[in-house]
């Protein structure tokens, strides 16, 4: 248990400091326009992932995919250090947090470019951070039943997502 919890930890650093200098999204933080999007705008509009409360991502765990590819980006890190800090399936937090950095098979065939946009600005280090989040729920205890989904998931966002990766 310490090993995985020092694991936890390090990766905790590890993602701060990939993400630390990424800039606060400059348009429009969810761009449909609809009450929901218009929602999470007003909602996140001058929040700093680094001190955003947990709250906030408890009441918004599903609005992940509604970000445009820079509030992703900017907001992605603060999941996943919630998640990190809450590593249960049944947390929803968790489970979206998961869903939303791991394309189906399914996915990568109706919205390859819609997944490839809000991945376009990630760096290598970056993409580093989301691989060992997702090794780490793969082998979770708490995860078992999503195992092979999460891997699935994470083979597709090397082959058809990663901008490290794409040829």
């Amino acid at each position: 248990m310490a090993v995985i919890r020092h694991h936890l930890e390090s990766l905790k650093q590890k993602i701060f400091a990939s993400f630390e200098n990424v800039p606060y999204p400059k348009g429009r933080i969810a761009p449909h326009e609809c009450a929901e999007c218009e929602e999470v705008c007003q909602t996140f509009k001058n929040k700093n992932w680094k001190t955003i409360a947990p709250e906030i991502l408890e009441e918004y765990n599903g609005v992940i995919p509604l970000f445009s590819p820079e509030a992703f980006q900017y907001f992605l890190p603060a999941y996943l250090i919630y998640s990190l800090n809450n590593f249960h399936e049944d947390d929803t937090v968790c489970q979206f947090t998961v869903y939303s950095i791991t394309p189906s098979n399914k996915d990568i065939n109706e919205s390859l470019a819609y997944r490839r946009s809000k991945f376009v600005h990630f760096s290598f280090e970056q993409m580093s951070c989301i691989y060992e989040f997702l090794d780490l729920a793969r082998i979770d205890e708490n995860f078992k039943n999503s195992a092979k989904e999460i891997s699935i998931g994470r083979q597709n966002l090397k082959e058809f997502i990663d901008p490290n990766f794409i040829k």
